[in-house]
């Protein structure tokens, strides 16, 4: 008698992915949060080439993401949907004349070319004083969790989405923002102090923000997020030295009081650029799945070597190489690169796949939807795809 093909509820799906097990085929993430979003121009892009229009509205405006449509998530085979913790409830993005903007850290953003980049930084010069005296935002902040337990329990029980939380945490990038980078850089080496007790508040405001954030949707949701960029396109962004001391640590702290709150939960790092240097730290660090494993970066260009070194303690997101052959590529070379990344990744699961780091805005409409439709044509288990 034949054996009965399973069918998985995208939440099943995600779910086993993430646990090393294999599901009905590989789950796929898109669209949604601040690491695998759209460009508002790609987006628009796509609508025009499944034949919509529509008005699009910005749910990042430093990266420019759009907020894309349920019929679109779809269409692409999204087995995700995000909940995003809200901003405090006396803070509201006011833009000026020039376009520029304060967030609530008090740093102030600008359009330069396709992003708003950060232009002036409130922490610029300081001394440890100017850090202890700073008013940093309130993670308390009741606005930030208004109405999500509520959300998160209608998309529960109405949908089998595999719900994420699509929360903005950072240790690095955040602080570097408030200094600017090169001093940040500067500090690190000649005055550390400085920058410790900067991670360490930043560090402070995540574990209470998780707390409230936690409470309200952690019984339903699969995965939380933080990012950091700790690769350049060839190494490291900092002595690993650095790294080790002042942030792995902070990371271990962090994700122990998550999993403290919510034993089921995963925890995901963004990480842009060469990494492979780091992945054992950051798995050491509590981190169950890195993203997005930059294909085109240094020593992550080998999807076999990944599986080989990390599989099984690591998940993996997306390792498509999405600054050569997602952009500039064809329909039929982008399908290639998917199925090359299935190939190796996929097998005992573990392999989520998603664009990279966020779909930039001059990736062809074709090509995203030969990304989404390849990865749901070709990444059923058990996989079956040769070497050809």
């Amino acid at each position: 008698m034949p054996k009965m093909e399973v069918i998985m509820t995208s939440r099943e799906r995600y779910r086993a992915a993430i646990e090393h097990k294999e599901p009905d085929r590989v789950p796929i993430d898109a669209g949604q949060d601040l690491h695998n979003g759209i460009h508002e121009i790609a987006y628009r892009n796509l609508l025009k080439e499944l034949g919509e229009t529509d008005e699009i509205a910005i749910y990042d405006f430093m990266q420019h993401l759009a907020v894309v449509k349920e019929s679109v998530l779809n269409r692409l085979h999204v087995d995700t949907r995000y909940i995003f913790a809200g901003g405090p409830s006396d803070f509201q993005i006011r833009f000026e004349e020039d376009r520029s903007w304060l967030d609530e850290w008090g740093i102030r953003r600008k359009p330069c070319g396709y992003y708003d980049e950060a232009v002036e930084h409130p922490l610029a010069g300081c001394t440890l004083e100017d850090v202890k005296r700073y008013p940093w935002p309130n993670p308390s902040d009741a606005g930030r969790f208004a109405g999500l337990r509520e959300k998160a329990q209608k998309l529960h029980k109405q949908t089998d989405f595999a719900l994420i939380g699509g929360s903005p945490a950072t240790l690095f990038y955040l602080t570097s923002e408030l200094v600017g980078f090169q001093e940040y850089m500067e500090k690190i080496l000649t005055d550390p102090r400085v920058i410790e007790l900067m991670v360490e508040k930043m560090l402070e405001f995540w574990i209470v923000f998780f707390d409230h954030y936690l409470e309200a949707i952690g019984d339903y949701i699969e995965v939380v997020w933080m990012g950091d960029d700790w690769g350049t396109q060839v190494g490291p962004i900092m002595d690993p030295a650095l790294f080790r001391s002042m942030f792995v640590n902070r990371y271990k702290v962090l994700t122990a009081s998550i999993k403290k709150k919510k034993k089921h939960l995963k925890i995901a790092l963004h990480s842009c650029g060469a990494v492979h240097w780091a992945m054992e730290d950051l798995i050491d660090a509590g981190i169950d799945i890195l993203h997005p494993i930059q294909g085109d970066a240094r020593e992550l260009e080998d999807p076999a070597r990944l599986k080989k070194e990390f599989g099984g303690r690591l998940a993996f997101y997306s390792n498509i190489r999405n600054q050569s052959v997602l952009p500039h590529g064809t329909p039929e070379e982008v399908a290639a690169e998917v199925k090359l990344k299935i190939r190796h990744l996929a097998p005992g699961g573990g392999y989520i796949l998603s664009g990279g780091h966020n779909i930039q805005a001059d990736v062809p409409p074709k090509n995203i939807l030969a990304l989404y439709d390849t990865g749901f044509k070709f990444g059923g288990y058990p996989i079956t795809l040769g070497n050809s």
